[in-house]
């Protein structure tokens, strides 16, 4: 198979595991523990960037965060600048600094989600100043980052088999 068919089909299989995972993210009920819930298409953003480099990093980040915009009641745009950034920073974390390995795609989708939110924290809570903010810090957004934290590793798995298998060099 030409490289570019190779390529076009390896989008296509991101595609449909990104609608696949938003599907599976946005079901009410579905992988919740003691009402949090994993946001499951970080990880694949972020898995997505370490093994595709920046550019491709940039592009899947920014359908991300607009795909997660959609089901949020956020400002629209808002969870496209933070994935799309986190998504390039990770690509040249691992193109410079860090090795593609699934404890470094955890720890890089734990701070992506962390920063994002304490964003949401300081923008949507904490400016306003209502009272027990820190209830939503400590029993929404840090369990949430806990978890989809957990759900990384598996993610990570997935991914690097699917770029092993239509890329000629993994970018490692």
């Amino acid at each position: 198979m030409r490289r570019s068919k190779k390529d076009i089909v390896k989008w296509i299989i991101y595609a449909l595991l990104l609608l696949v995972f938003y599907i599976l993210q946005t079901t009410p009920g579905l992988f919740q523990i003691y009402g949090a819930k994993p946001v499951l298409i970080v990880p694949l953003a972020i898995c997505i960037a370490i093994f595709e480099g920046e550019l491709g990093g940039a592009v899947i980040g920014l359908i991300t965060g607009l795909l997660w915009d959609l089901s949020s009641n956020k400002l629209s745009g808002y969870n496209a600048i933070i994935i799309m950034a986190a998504c390039i920073v990770t690509a040249l974390l691992i193109m410079y600094l860090m090795r593609a390995n699934w404890v470094n795609a955890t720890i890089l989708c734990g701070c992506t989600m962390a920063i994002h939110g304490l964003l949401d924290f300081l923008f949507y809570y904490a400016m306003w100043g209502y009272e027990g903010v820190w209830i939503v810090l400590t029993n929404r957004l840090a369990p949430m980052v806990v978890y989809t934290a957990v759900v990384t590793p598996p993610i990570f798995f997935l991914v690097r088999k699917i770029a092993s298998k239509y890329n000629e060099v993994l970018r490692v």
